[in-house]
């Protein structure tokens, strides 16, 4: 399954757009969408763990871990 932009808060690509990203936990999350990077505090939700993780710049961390 691939990852799915469910939400984007800017209203369009630029650097550093917050996403909300899904997928599952074997997906790798990513760092750019579009050939745009991820913006901080871009949120992605395992579909199949139910963990949601927010991305810091660098890495994804898993929320409340």
């Amino acid at each position: 399954m691939p990852v799915t932009i469910t939400r984007m808060l800017n209203s369009e690509f630029n650097e550093g757009t917050e996403f909300e990203l899904a997928g599952l936990s074997t997906d790798d999350k990513p760092t750019e969408v579009h050939g745009f990077p991820v913006g901080i505090n871009s949120l992605f939700l395992e579909l199949n763990t139910g963990k949601f993780y927010y991305y810091d710049g660098s890495d994804w961390t898993e929320v409340g871990a």
